[in-house]
């Protein structure tokens, strides 16, 4: 055990955090995070209308079916790999939103799949679950 005299300490910027204080970061503000989805939502209605030309006029509803299941499997790989990646969506780009782990870093495949379940969830809801951060509070993760 070394004497308190031989003890060499380290420079720590000003404000920085040490490692045994996490890193706060603040939240990011409700309007923001409204206007990042309506972004990505936006994007989304685009591939459906720039696809709906191919839908049969028929009226089975296999090829509705079809479409949406398409547009549900794209938004999928869409947050979740942008999330994972990047931490953010287009629309989380054009606003400042980002999506943070618990360790204020990366998302793991879980909590981004849990998220993307839980972003759908609330949109089913007529945005009930935004209220409440559903998707921040299942995946354990925070909008910064």
């Amino acid at each position: 055990m070394p004497r308190f005299d031989e003890i060499e300490l380290q420079a720590v910027p000003l404000g920085a955090a040490t490692a045994d204080e996490p890193a706060r970061v603040a939240k990011a503000p409700r309007l923001r995070r409204l206007m990042a989805l309506l972004t990505d939502i936006s994007l989304f209605a685009a591939l459906t209308f720039a696809l709906l030309p191919l839908v049969p006029d028929s009226r089975d509803t296999f090829p509705v079916i079809a479409l949406a299941g398409f547009i549900v499997i794209f938004s999928y790989y869409y947050f979740v790999g942008s999330w994972m990646l990047w931490g953010k969506t287009v629309g989380g780009t054009i606003f400042d939103v980002r999506v943070a782990g618990v360790d204020g870093e990366s998302l793991p495949l879980w909590s981004a799949t849990v998220r993307w379940a839980a972003v759908w969830i609330s949109l089913l809801t007529c945005g009930i679950g935004f209220l409440v951060a559903l998707p921040d509070r299942m995946s354990n993760t925070q909008s910064v």
